[in-house]
């Protein structure tokens, strides 16, 4: 009985072989599945994923601020809106801010069945934002749109540009802030490539295709006029006062001949342009003189300053940059018919402002000595007449 049943075991097991391996084989196949509970769900992060954000600008910083969940009153949760943050170069420094990227599910029809349809729903809305846009106050435009989803259409106002949109039973919106001329455009990138991601009674899916990356980031335009005038329109501080009318005025010295103290201009922009003036901004006397006093020898001397502080671009500009000027000096003492306007402050300076020029002129000495302050006081009362005179 033994010997008749040894034989048997192998042949179980040759039978049993190839059982065991086709079991294997059908387990490792990829098997297709219904979408699951959760990937019938929206998902506002995978409507707009990083991804898309980093082809639009690429090589700027993004940072991602997360998903905002849906309420809970609404049934089952989901991510309702995504934002991220990218930082991007300043038209007007060389400074970066941060502009912002975000998409919103505004209606699901997977929890809002038994309302108006989706495509009531979106007509709804668009009427909305059609009152809304009617008020030129808001200075609100909009633009319908085709190619994104089943409808669209788009807000532009002063800080974003919105898109709108539905696919199927889904209501969603792509903002972007304003940032240059490609703003647009990457908007309706990102609104028509969230629409790819999302099908109607099965939810998220893949998008056919990756968003074409731009080739570079286009800065924005500086549209800032220049605060100062031309160089051209800055007077050469040298001639508005001569040797020798420094002289006249100083008749018991010796003056001496004028330094000349030249300067540039900045023009503010993303990357400031720097403009050297053609002509002195400055110009410096001395007048010295060696006297007998208390028995000893002493030097008096006075400096005779006459300086280009600004031109601006507007006499607006003029005169704020000049109440500036005389607030920070405490030039407290209004000088009449000197120019537009004159202060004296109490170093024995004159601010002179003219149209679109502002000038000093200064005679030191004498700050231990009140008679010889006194004679500075005078002296660059005369010669700020001469000056003022001069200015166009």
């Amino acid at each position: 009985m033994l010997a008749r049943s040894a034989p048997v075991m192998p042949l179980l097991l040759i039978l049993a072989g190839p059982a065991l391996a086709q079991t294997a084989t059908t387990t490792a196949a990829p098997v297709a599945s219904e979408p699951t509970a959760a990937s019938k769900l929206p998902d506002a992060c995978r409507l707009l994923p990083q991804a898309d954000l980093e082809a639009l600008f690429p090589g700027r910083p993004i940072a991602a601020k997360g998903p905002t969940l849906s309420p809970i009153s609404r049934g089952p949760q989901y991510a309702e809106s995504c934002m991220y943050s990218v930082k991007l170069p300043s038209p007007t420094s060389k400074m970066d801010h941060a502009r912002f990227a975000s998409v919103t599910v505004i209606r699901w029809d997977g929890i809002a069945k038994g309302r108006e349809t989706p495509s009531q729903a979106f007509a709804s809305i668009k009427t909305t934002r059609e009152k809304v846009a009617s008020d030129p106050k808001l200075a609100l435009k909009l633009e319908a749109l085709s190619g994104i989803g089943d409808e669209a259409f788009q807000e532009t106002n002063s800080s974003s540009v919105v898109v709108r949109a539905r696919k199927d039973d889904l209501i969603y919106s792509v903002s972007l802030d304003l940032y240059s001329e490609q703003t647009t455009l990457n908007a309706l990138a990102l609104a028509k490539q969230a629409a790819a991601r999302w099908q109607g009674g099965t939810g998220m899916v893949d998008a056919p295709a990756q968003l074409a990356t731009n080739s570079a980031v286009t800065v924005p335009q500086d549209t800032r006029t220049s605060s100062v005038a031309p160089a051209a329109q800055w007077p050469d501080a040298c001639t508005l006062l001569t040797p020798a009318e420094v002289k006249a005025a100083f008749p018991d010295m010796t003056v001496s001949e004028p330094r000349k103290l030249m300067g540039k201009i900045t023009h503010e922009s993303r990357e400031n342009r720097v403009e050297a003036l053609p002509n002195p901004i400055g110009c410096q006397f001395d007048a010295k003189r060696t006297i007998e006093k208390d028995g000893k020898r002493t030097v008096e001397l006075n400096q005779i300053q006459v300086s280009v502080r600004n031109v601006a671009a507007t006499e607006d500009l003029s005169k704020r940059w000049f109440q500036s000027a005389i607030k920070v000096s405490e030039a407290k003492t209004p000088v009449e018919g000197l120019g537009d306007e004159a202060a004296l402050d109490i170093m024995n300076r004159i601010h002179i402002r003219k149209a679109l020029t502002t000038v000093d002129v200064r005679v030191s000495g004498g700050e231990r000595d009140q008679v010889l302050h006194d004679q500075a006081k005078a002296r660059v009362g005369e010669l700020a007449k001469i000056v003022a005179a001069r200015l166009k």
